[in-house]
């Protein structure tokens, strides 16, 4: 199994607490602007054990308590442009998922979003380096929001996709569930016994090239999320895809798990009085902050995404162990998560 993002963004003791319906599959309050975004910070992890997702229903108790870090992402939602509406209809908004930095490694993912003014949510269309699939047949709904505990919508799927220079179209059936709530429990991340409710969204497909069956994509995504955490997406989330196109010698099944770390700013509503900046920069072995943001935590990664450095100290942070070069420094404050580029001497 590879701990690599691919379609990753696709398809995407409890009982002292009264279970939560989810209100948004992701949300986006911001302007109606094209362009403008707003988005998360996620600890992209491995476990080195296999996480039990199994199990449904009321007060579960997770604790992924054997995670490692070994990198970025950030999630945004984003309001697409005319051209990106036209292309994948019934858009109206897009939800981007990048390792960070994105090193060019294709590791950066794009699902659309219709939302009716009735509360349902759809796919209408999903782009990554391996294939884009576009929902233009019927789209995949998710569900009719607010969710309550046990809603389930399952249907069909189709549209048309292209993946390494070959066109086609697809069909399939889609489900997703509220299927859980309980308490989920982290090492990497924020959730600390935290209340939460599921979202189980699984879909099969079938590829077809010139009128026959050319390979098939299996997916299963678990979102968890909770109602007070200020977020635009679940608070953890794990998805495995298995892609098999034999007449494209593709075979392989992809797991990825993310963790929630803070809010991104959003890019419409700059957080004024929260500024602050590395000084001096190129660092020695203390990396400082200047300004009047209050800093919670600090987490630095190198260009390949890796996590070189977690702290929970607020300036004055030891990188003396850190090899010189070029580095990338993830404040968490009170106004939400801001990166920026340190230079490393």
């Amino acid at each position: 199994m590879k701990s690599k993002l691919l379609l990753s963004t696709l398809l995407l003791s409890f009982a002292a607490f009264a279970q939560e319906p989810i209100t948004f599959f992701y949300n986006f309050t911001g302007s109606n602007q094209a362009g403008t975004e707003e988005g998360d910070i996620y600890s992209l992890v491995t476990s080195s054990v296999n996480l039990n997702e199994a199990a449904a229903g009321a007060n579960q108790v997770w604790n992924f308590n054997q995670l490692t870090s070994i990198g970025t992402t950030t999630t945004k939602v984003k309001v697409p442009t005319a051209a990106q509406v036209e292309e994948f209809p019934n858009t109206s908004a897009i939800v981007e998922t990048a390792t960070f930095p994105n090193t060019g490694g294709g590791n950066v993912t794009k699902y659309y979003l219709g939302q009716a003014l009735t509360g349902a949510v759809s796919v209408t269309g999903a782009e990554t380096s391996s294939i884009i699939l576009n929902y233009n047949t019927t789209n995949a709904l998710i569900g009719n929001f607010p969710l309550d505990f046990e809603d389930t919508v399952t249907g069909p799927v189709a549209g048309d996709f292209e993946a390494q220079g070959i066109e086609g179209t697809f069909t399939g059936t889609g489900v997703s569930t509220f299927d859980a709530y309980g308490t989920l429990t982290v090492n990497e991340g924020a959730a600390n016994a935290t209340p939460v409710s599921r979202i189980k969204t699984t879909q099969n497909l079938t590829l077809n090239y010139l009128g026959f069956p050319a390979g098939t994509v299996v997916q299963t995504i678990y979102s968890y999320y909770n109602a007070t955490t200020v977020s635009t997406g679940p608070i953890f989330r794990s998805i495995t895809t298995t892609i098999n196109v034999p007449a494209m010698s593709l075979d392989q099944t992809v797991s990825s798990l993310e963790s929630y770390f803070g809010q991104l700013l959003s890019t419409d509503k700059p957080a004024l009085g929260a500024a602050f900046a590395i000084v001096p920069n190129p660092v020695d072995n203390l990396l400082q902050f200047s300004g009047n943001a209050i800093i919670k935590a600090v987490t630095i990664t190198d260009v390949t995404g890796k996590v070189v450095l977690n702290t929970n100290a607020s300036n004055n942070i030891d990188v003396s162990g850190l090899n010189t070069g070029v580095y990338f420094v993830a404040a968490q404050t009170e106004a939400g998560v801001t990166i920026q580029k340190m230079v490393k001497k």
